[in-house]
């Protein structure tokens, strides 16, 4: 009978820095990267430092933000040492990483965890991002859930970086200590994206799209300027429901003024649904350990 090992005794000894960790990436292999804000920032400075000793490395991930260190891996990936495979750019569309990008791969985002899982798309290593264990071993993927739960799942290697500042989520959002291969523990800020500002074309455009949700709707949203916009004139609504990809502060602020209620949304009543979140550092507190909210993957969001 094989021996039992306490989950706590396997964290001990999977605990590593970052440099040990990488070097498990071999050259050629293609990397998933946590997505949005929850990049492990500490993992991705590391690999962009060791980049002398990678060829021709494929990074995947679904959305950069513009002042994420992966933005300045892809900004040096002119080279053979790193390609970027994205399947959204986001806020870093616009930058260097847009005419250096090697690899876009337009899917629905639904459909991302099947690519992973039925190694149609196989990862070789998944870099992620992580609360510290609970009681039990069980680790949160926090803000960004969506396709990293696949990704972990069917990696050959999980390097998992734990950050006491990553908000504990609840729902299917979590990985246990023995499902990863190597523990790095580093605490720093998430990522955050700036406040957008005001621009009365956007107003204009919100104010229609309000007039065509009822009370007891339940919202989809996206990222940017109109989005927000939208939320704000959504304040005189009542009873709305969120199943959405995106946790965004304006959904937040909406939430906090009894607007979003999620009472009659027929599917998951009472709670708020999303993939991930980005935002400020408030909406990251917003998160942590709320009852109210759940994360699941990409497939069933």
């Amino acid at each position: 009978m094989p021996k039992t090992i306490y989950w706590a005794d396997n964290y001990i000894e999977k605990r590593t820095s970052a440099k040990k960790a990488l070097r498990h990436i071999m050259p050629g292999q293609r990397v998933f990267i946590g997505s949005s804000c929850g990049e492990p920032q500490h993992l991705v400075n590391e690999l962009s430092n060791a980049s002398i000793r990678f060829t021709d490395l494929e990074i995947v991930r679904l959305l950069c933000i513009e002042d994420g260190p992966l933005t300045l891996v892809a900004n040096r990936s002119h080279s053979q040492q790193f390609n970027i495979r994205s399947f959204y750019l986001g806020s870093a569309s616009h930058k260097k990483i847009k005419k250096n990008k090697r690899f876009t791969t337009p899917i629905n985002l639904s459909q991302i965890p099947h690519l992973f899982k039925s190694r149609m798309m196989p990862i070789n290593a998944a870099l992620i991002q992580a609360s510290p264990p609970d009681d039990f071993g069980w680790m949160s993927l926090g803000v960004s859930v969506d396709i990293t739960l696949a990704a972990c799942e069917s990696a050959d290697i999980v390097i998992c970086q734990v950050n006491p500042k990553m908000p504990r989520v609840l729902g299917r959002s979590f990985i246990h200590v023995n499902d990863v291969d190597h523990i790095v523990e580093h605490e720093e800020n998430l990522l955050t994206i700036k406040p957008i500002p005001e621009m009365e074309t956007a107003n204009t455009i919100a104010r229609h799209i309000s007039r065509l949700i009822d009370d007891g709707s339940t919202l989809q949203t996206t990222l940017g300027l109109t989005n927000e916009a939208t939320m704000t004139c959504l304040s005189e609504k009542n009873d709305l429901g969120v199943h959405s990809q995106y946790l965004s502060d304006g959904l937040m602020r909406l939430f906090s003024m009894g607007v979003i209620t999620n009472k009659k949304k027929g599917f998951n009543n009472g709670k708020l649904v999303a993939g991930s979140a980005v935002g400020s550092h408030l909406l990251y507190d917003f998160i942590d350990d709320n009852p109210c909210i759940e994360f699941h993957p990409s497939d069933y969001v």
